[in-house]
Order: structure tokens, then C-alpha cells, then sequence
């Protein structure tokens, strides 16, 4: 029973730091973008955020914040319309006037009717 034991808990400690690695390497990745290509979304970013709900404005978060938001694919329209910023646990409501909320996961603004791949249902 203790050889079970030492190799459960020696694989938690691999899995854990494989996962810690993987997450660390994809939020590098994603924030280093890959030369030109990261010039040219960069140039395009401000094009496209007029069209959107104004959720997607990005001015005055780190590179790593920004990072996070493209590595979890958030978008200001949700691709299924059962799972929406508004209906998961983690949206925080928008202010009286404001059309975008927040979010405890993401920083910056984020759509009612926007979508991450974190999404969890609110509980009611």
C-alpha cells in the first residue's frame, strides 16, 4: 500500500509541475507572438475593436493580462449562445451606464454576451 501511495503522490507532483510548465509556456508564447506576425496584430487590433461592442479595448493591461486574454480565446460574441460573460460564474456586472463588465479571472473590459474557454455556469 505504500509503494501506491509514494507513486500516487509522485505523480501528482509531475502532473502538477508538467501543468505549471505548460501553462507558463503557452502564456509566453502568446505574449511573444512571433515577429512580424505580432506587428501586424498588433496594427490590426485597434481596427477591429471599433466593430465590437468596445469590450475588446486592451489600453492599460500588462502584456501578461493581455496574454491571459487571448490564451483563454476570450471574444466580445459568444460563439453558443447558452454560454455568455452574463450567465457564468466569474462575470462581474457591468456599472449603471457601463456596457461592459468585468471579469474575476480576466482583467480589463469584458462583454455581457463575450465568451472565454474558462466559462462556468452561474449558479442560480
Amino acid at each position: 500500500m505504500d509503494t501506491k501511495a509514494h507513486n500516487r503522490r509522485e505523480f501528482l507532483k509531475r502532473f502538477s509541475a508538467a501543468s505549471a510548465v505548460g501553462i507558463g509556456a503557452s502564456t509566453v508564447l502568446a505574449a511573444c507572438g512571433g515577429g512580424e506576425s505580432a506587428n501586424e496584430t498588433a496594427a490590426e487590433a485597434p481596427a477591429a475593436a471599433p466593430a465590437a461592442t468596445g469590450c475588446m479595448d486592451t489600453t492599460g493591461l500588462t502584456e501578461q493580462e493581455i496574454a491571459m486574454r487571448n490564451s483563454l480565446a476570450y471574444v466580445d460574441v459568444t460563439p453558443d449562445p447558452a454560454k455568455n460573460c452574463l450567465n457564468c460564474s466569474l462575470y462581474l456586472a457591468a456599472a449603471p451606464g457601463a456596457s461592459c463588465g468585468g471579469c474575476n479571472l480576466l482583467k480589463g473590459p469584458i462583454a455581457p454576451n463575450g465568451y472565454c474557454i474558462s466559462w462556468a455556469p452561474a449558479q442560480t
